[in-house]
């Protein structure tokens, strides 16, 4: 006689599949991932790019984008799939900047040399046997710059203490070959006798924002950006592939550093493979994005699935927000693909109204939705029960809204009700604040059909500021 299922049993491996903070790995994303635009072919951004950059090939400037969106809206989803879908194509190379830079104070240096490590460790990890001594000569130019505009005379790297630093992955063979792996980054630099620049776990150059502008004299471009296109030369003739590098985890930056990676100089624009980055939602919503806009082959916001209708602006501000079906259908695709994973129809699982009013809560952003499901099943598994009900999200919900109004200030609020107002983000004494508000989740922005576009508060938010 079978033994009956526990509630803990039934519930410990959709919990695991629905955790909003680990970066879901290349297996997963093709259990998981949902193109919010699948019925619509023409707007969706993989199928976009996937072409754009198909496209490029045999061209004489490889094809480079930008792409950014909310944090938890996605991005690093689309980026990866957009790699699994040019695999047959390019050898693409995965680098997370997250955990191999320290995004605060991340410059052209420390992405330039993080790339081309990582190149070299994907294309180490699936046998294409690169050159090592480009790789090596590729890092030495980095000391050579450091010792004579820095004057630090004994400075000094190697591949090898770089190497620990560096989390890639090699998507285009399938999501087994590592190099570098997350787990071993911290006692590998330990380990490596890492000099005084890398006290860190993470990669620091500690180079000058200033000297940026030294690295674009041609005799120094030649030098540093000269050997990257050596090393990149070597793996693609090694892999019979034109190369594609996506960096992602650079959305985590400020708008100020966004604007000096990807607008005030050009360089990251000039290695000789196709790129895509991942940049900060708050920079897209500035006029200097414009300038990246002109720097770059394109730069695209991969927008949140808009769960309710456009908003009233003016003193209408505050008028209920009615559901956007079409949005909400991607939400609950996102939840139907976890639990459908573990054999579950999804009906069973989690009730009609509860569904709806995570999906609502969520406002489009991804990473909320799974959030608040993998919330609303913990309190299920704690009760003992083998479904979620709409009163088990609403106390999950209420948390938030709880953290939501301990954590907006009196400014913070008067900002986002002035937005709210105006239907648009008002810049001047405001930026600063409306930026901090982005970044937060506290404010959102959308695209509707026939290119209309718009803000709206968090719908969490929202309740706490229209009371």
């Amino acid at each position: 006689m079978a033994k009956p299922v526990t509630s803990f049993d039934f519930w410990k491996p959709i919990i695991n599949d629905f955790d909003p903070v680990s970066q879901v790995s290349p297996e997963d994303l093709r259990d998981f991932f949902v193109d919010r635009k699948e019925n619509q072919p023409t707007q969706s951004i993989v199928a976009r790019l996937k072409a754009s950059f198909r496209n490029s090939i045999g061209q004489k400037s490889p094809y480079k984008i930008l792409l950014t969106g909310h944090v938890g809206s996605g991005k690093t989803s689309e980026l990866m799939r957009l790699g699994q879908e040019l695999s047959d194509y390019f050898f693409v190379v995965w680098l997370d900047a997250e955990v191999s830079l320290a995004k605060e104070k991340a410059n052209q240096f420390d992405v330039l040399l993080a790339m081309g490590v990582a190149v070299h460790l994907a294309a180490k990890a699936v046998g294409l046997k690169p050159n090592k001594k480009l790789a090596e000569k590729f890092v030495e130019s980095f000391a050579k710059f450091i010792r004579k505009y820095e004057k630090r005379n004994k400075f000094s790297l190697n591949l090898g203490q770089v190497i620990n630093q560096v989390f890639t992955i090699a998507l285009s063979v399938g999501a087994s070959a590592f190099a570098g792996p997350a787990a071993g980054i911290m006692a590998g630099a330990a380990a490596a006798g890492v000099g005084e620049a890398f006290k860190a776990t993470t990669l620091e150059l500690n180079v000058k924002d200033e000297l940026v502008r030294a690295l674009e004299l041609p005799a120094n471009r030649q030098e540093i950006i000269g050997r990257l296109n050596e090393l990149i030369e070597d793996v693609q003739v090694k892999a019979k592939k034109p190369l594609l590098v996506i960096t992602d985890g650079l959305d985590k930056v400020s708008a100020l550093r966004a604007r000096l990676l990807f607008a005030d100089s050009s360089l990251l624009t000039e290695p000789a493979a196709a790129m895509a980055f991942a940049a900060p939602i708050e920079f897209y919503h500035r006029l200097s994005a414009n300038i990246a806009s002109s720097v770059f082959s394109e730069y695209v916001i991969l927008p949140n699935p808009p769960v309710s209708q456009q908003p009233q602006i003016g003193e209408r501000w505050q008028e209920e927000r009615i559901d956007n079906q079409s949005g909400m259908d991607v939400i609950y695709k996102i939840i139907a693909r976890r639990i459908q994973r573990r054999g579950h129809d999804p009906a069973t699982v989690i009730s009609q109204d509860a569904q709806r009013l995570i999906a609502v809560s969520s406002g489009g952003i991804i990473r909320e939705a799974i959030r608040f499901f993998r919330d609303a099943a913990l309190s299920a598994q704690i009760s003992e029960l083998l479904t979620i009900n709409e009163g088990i999200v609403s106390q999950v919900i209420d948390g938030q809204i709880r953290e939501m109004r301990a954590r907006l200030s009196a400014q913070h609020r008067e900002a986002l009700i002035a937005v709210l107002k105006q239907g648009t983000l008002i810049g001047g004494t405001s930026e600063a604040i409306e930026d901090d508000l982005l970044h937060a989740l506290y404010l959102l922005s959308y695209q509707g059909d026939g290119g209309s576009f718009w803000f709206d508060a968090h719908p969490n938010a929202l309740f706490v500021i229209s009371r």
